[in-house]
């Protein structure tokens, strides 16, 4: 009793797991099918590339199978009458050609949103509706109820054409299952309605081949399904490398040009610090030595020269230091009230001997009604000395350089330095502000610099969060505009002075 208890229990087991199964991939055939309609954003590339290939697929079918219609109507002559075949041939060229137009209509709507999805594969659902009550109908208008022959053979055709039909539709579920019902009916509905004892036989015949169909309509399904998500896959990957072999060209582009130019600033940086340094060796050394005797005035001489020497190798030291604390994020400003028009004035009378040995014309062009700066005195004195020594530098003897500052409409500052120079070639434009930027003309240019004053520009107006504008022709002369932002203007006093 107790093996015969267990054997039903496991039969029941394996019963109730079958039935699971079964209805699990039932479930899931259902979701594919409802989806390929109404899919999700999540799945809508899959019905995109569902409709895709469907359409690729039987993009002429329609045209095809009214040769096919006519000589079906033909073999079925000896049984039924002319006048309905011709009408039936008639009925399904129409239907063909409207079918094969709207496909067409629809094919051409295009567009990978959720709408445009949803839209064709509802419009292709319902064409094949449309041509296959057309098409199948030929076991209603083509059959005649005394002729098994004539059962036999429009059998025998829609079974046939159901199995080419699942196959070339399975790409797109909903189409495929629409296909797939309407054969089944007008293949085993006629049958079943028909008293013939072959006809009953027919019937059982095509019910079974229908559901063996049916289960492989089910296996097409799955395995398109699985290629078009390999295939979706590849072509993410294929995209990804794409995008990674070009980030990685970009970045050996971006590598190779940081080391040409960190190569072109430590050869420049070494000539930068050697300069002053070999003069306050060499001239410390004479003094030491007392090479001139009692000659004060010499000894002096050279003491200038060292002390200048030495503050332009602290001004090195200070961009580099300056540079360093910008790209580390460490910049510390000290900020307050800063009387613009006479910061200006300071750093272009401090650089008017330059100007006058470069027989270069320095001024300056203040607009009216300057207000104070909310601003770090140091910063703002660092961005004009920067802008007027590059200035200077580049422009020839004969030349005018131009300290200026105003007051915009919408209240911010804008000052800067012009100047009638070489000017910058529009392709280094976007490099003059990088770290170590260097241009064409420093090549040519017998006193380089150091690559960093623009870069140090930049630093402490974004830290004043400001920005920098370049305007310059090659040839024809550059202007740097620095722009502070409304908040840090002061007009109080202007206030209080009227």
């Amino acid at each position: 009793m107790s093996s015969a208890h267990n054997s039903q229990q496991s039969s029941r087991e394996i019963i109730a797991g079958f039935v699971s199964f079964a209805v699990a991939n039932v479930r899931a055939l259902f979701q594919n099918i409802f989806r390929s309609v109404y899919p999700s954003q999540e799945h809508a590339w899959l019905a995109e590339a569902q409709l895709q290939l469907y359409a690729k697929s039987t993009r002429f079918t329609a045209l095809g199978l009214p040769v096919a219609g006519f000589f079906i109507a033909e073999a079925c002559s000896d049984w039924v009458p002319r006048s309905t075949l011709l009408r039936w041939w008639l009925c399904l060229t129409g239907a063909s050609i409207v079918v094969y137009l709207l496909g067409l209509r629809v094919e051409r709507v295009g567009g990978t949103s959720l709408g445009s999805i949803r839209f064709r594969a509802s419009c292709y659902v319902a064409l094949t509706v449309i041509f296959l009550m057309v098409w199948c109908s030929m076991s209603v208008f083509l059959w005649s109820p005394d002729a098994v022959v004539d059962h036999m053979f429009i059998v025998l055709i829609l079974a046939c054409s159901l199995a080419g039909s699942i196959a070339i539709s399975s790409a797109h579920p909903a189409v495929a299952a629409t296909t797939f019902v309407m054969h089944a009916a007008f293949i085993i509905g006629p049958l079943a309605a028909s008293r013939m004892p072959l006809d009953t036989t027919l019937g059982r015949l095509a019910a079974i081949y229908v559901l063996l169909l049916a289960g492989q309509f089910y296996a097409l399904n799955v395995a398109t399904g699985r290629l078009l998500k390999l295939e979706h896959e590849r072509e993410g990957l294929v995209e990804g490398l794409k995008h990674a072999t070009e980030d990685a060209d970009r970045d050996r582009a971006r590598a190779a040009l940081a080391g040409r130019t960190k190569s072109q600033f430590l050869s420049n940086m070494n000539h930068e610090l050697r300069t002053p340094m070999n003069a306050i060796l060499g001239f410390s050394e004479l003094i030491k030595n007392k090479s001139f005797g009692d000659a004060i005035d010499k000894y002096a001489e050279y003491a200038g020269i060292i002390h200048e020497s030495g503050q332009q190798l602290l001004g090195l030291i200070d961009d580099m230091l300056d540079l360093a604390k910008i790209e580390g994020g460490r910049l510390g400003l000290r900020e307050s009230e800063i009387n613009i028009a006479q910061l200006i004035g300071d750093v272009v009378q401090t650089s008017e001997d330059t100007a006058h040995a470069s027989l270069i014309s320095l001024s300056k062009s203040l607009g009216p009604g300057l207000p104070r700066v909310w601003a770090d005195e140091r910063g703002l004195r660092q961005i004009f000395v920067n802008l007027l020594s590059n200035a200077l530098k580049f422009t020839p003897a004969g030349g005018c350089v131009v300290a200026f500052a105003r007051v915009e409409r919408a209240g911010r500052i804008a000052f800067g330095v012009e100047d009638t120079g070489i000017g910058i070639a529009q392709d280094d434009q976007p490099n003059v502000f990088e770290r170590f930027g260097r241009t064409r003309h420093d090549i040519t240019t017998a006193d380089r610099g150091t690559g960093l004053g623009l870069a140090i520009v930049k630093g402490f107006a974004e830290a004043h969060d400001g920005e920098v504008k370049l305007e310059s022709t090659l040839g024809a002369g550059t202007r740097v505009t620095v722009y502070l932002p409304v908040e840090r203007t002061r007009f109080e006093h202007l206030k209080a002075a009227g």
